[in-house]
């Protein structure tokens, strides 16, 4: 299920910016006196360009930290403020399909949109007892190790919009990947404290988590967001989680919980929260972000 993260992603980087590079006019690139501007979907890759800019480039966020991303609705103002920026950051891989559509009212233009996901390995969850069919994770960071390589092309990326900060790009990004290789490290050791093994999410979320970690996700509350489930699909999820052996619930802080805790209530289990997304004040980096997921497997696995 999990393709190796550790292969090497240098063919479809080089394509990917080349094929961004072409698309974006000199013209529209920032003139070296002049500070460039990008932008970013979702929390977790706005960290990683932030941090990786410093303060050579101007990174904003589009999505609002506790705002759902699957629901999102962009408002006149988000439009507005994208309207200056070079490169939009996205995750794609259906996570926020309204990349496209808030780049173009921008004035940006489809061209200036860039998909990390699609470069991540991305985790294919097999259709199973309580899933009808295939699900795509798009939440690639909560795996650290393919967070380490998206910052690898953010890099290239900052550096084909500015060649001259090039080597100021990548001493960052190098200091972050070192921060993440400790992360990994932490996240890993504690993992074999955790004595059960099954969880089951409120949608498809912990994929890339729980494949790095020796997890098994077994069951997704809501396969499709924004989507009720079955009442199959709900009394298939209730004899996962009945003790003895049942499988550890996570809900969401973005998402409404109600059908999980009354999952929880029948089956006479508790419920854990994780945040995939971050950027609240629990979670005001990438570190915070997965400790804060690896925190709440340590409640609940343990």
């Amino acid at each position: 299920m999990l393709a190796g993260a550790g292969r090497s992603h240098g063919g479809r980087t080089v394509l990917a910016l080349a094929l961004l590079a072409a698309a974006v006019p000199l013209a529209c690139r920032p003139a070296a006196q002049r500070q460039a501007r990008v932008a970013a979907t979702v929390f977790p890759i706005y960290d990683i360009a932030r941090r990786v800019a410093g303060d050579r480039v101007d990174v904003r966020l589009v999505l609002a930290p506790g705002l759902d991303p699957h629901g999102y609705e962009p408002r006149p103002k988000d439009v507005a403020a994208l309207a200056d920026v070079t490169l939009l950051f996205a995750v794609g891989l259906g996570l926020d399909p309204w990349a496209a559509s808030i780049a173009r009212a921008a004035g940006a233009g489809e061209a200036r949109v860039f998909e990390l996901g699609p470069l991540m390995d991305p985790i294919l969850a097999p259709p199973g007892v309580v899933r009808s069919e295939p699900l795509i994770d798009a939440h690639f960071w909560t795996d650290p190790l393919r967070a380490r390589h998206a910052v690898g092309v953010v890099v290239e990326a900052l550096d084909g919009l500015d060649p001259e900060g090039g080597p100021f790009y990548r001493e960052r990004g190098a200091a972050l990947q070192h921060a993440i290789d400790a992360l990994h490290a932490d996240v890993r050791d504690r993992s074999a404290r955790w004595q059960r093994r099954r969880i089951v999410t409120f949608h498809g979320s912990l994929f890339y988590f729980a494949a790095r970690y020796g997890l098994q996700v077994v069951g997704v509350v809501q396969p499709v967001p924004g989507s009720e489930p079955t009442a199959q699909h709900v009394s298939a999820l209730g004899a996962l989680l009945r003790p003895p052996d049942g499988a550890a619930l996570f809900v969401e802080p973005q998402l409404d919980s109600q059908l999980a805790r009354t999952l929880a209530r029948d089956a006479g289990v508790s419920v854990h929260v994780v945040d995939p997304l971050g950027g609240g004040p629990a979670a005001s980096s990438y570190e915070d972000l997965i400790r804060g997921i690896a925190h709440a497997m340590d409640e609940a696995l343990r």
